[in-house]
């Protein structure tokens, strides 16, 4: 879609990243993203971090509204896809692949071998798209201790880690 340009994040962008990360939990059933959950978003705080950091990107559409944005972090010294959503309207059009590339990219040129990112394994728009991007499935026995324990973390808010999966993207 190119009316939709992909950049780094500013200041501005951040008021508006939750109400996008809500529209994409929503398209989550109960089962997946129980209430007590589908409701939170990033802390400012993380927001904030990862602006000064450089991790954080934005889908802006051509009056310059957000339409998606994604966010990475450091988890076990490896790049990690901390969050990628795309507000329904505009998905299936080649945005979230977009914010994807550019996480990508950041991995690649700051000299990280891999990419790491925990999805849901059934769900299409997850682990298949993951997995169409060159993503793969990293066995339990290879999770580092943080990789662990955010999977662990989940599971002791209510996700069901059996539909949880840790994948890879080798740099």
């Amino acid at each position: 879609m190119n009316s939709v340009v992909i950049e780094k994040a500013r200041e501005e962008h951040l008021a508006s990243i939750p109400g996008v990360e809500l529209a994409g939990a929503a398209l989550f059933s109960e089962a997946d993203l129980p209430p007590h959950i589908r409701y939170r978003v990033t802390d400012k705080a993380d927001l904030r971090k990862a602006l000064r950091d450089s991790r954080l990107w934005v889908a802006l559409d051509k009056q310059q509204k957000i339409v998606g944005y994604a966010m990475a972090g450091i988890v076990d010294n490896q790049a990690y896809l901390t969050e990628v959503d795309v507000l329904p309207d505009f998905g299936r059009r080649g945005i979230g692949t977009r914010l994807v590339n550019a996480v990508v990219e950041w991995a690649g040129t700051s000299e990280f071998a891999s990419l790491s990112l925990v999805t849901f394994r059934h769900v299409p728009w997850n682990a298949p798209f993951y997995e169409k991007l060159g993503f793969s499935i990293v066995e339990s026995s290879e999770y580092g201790p943080e990789l662990r324990g955010f999977i662990e973390d989940e599971g002791r808010v209510g996700i069901d880690i059996a539909n949880r999966v840790a994948m890879k993207l080798s740099l």
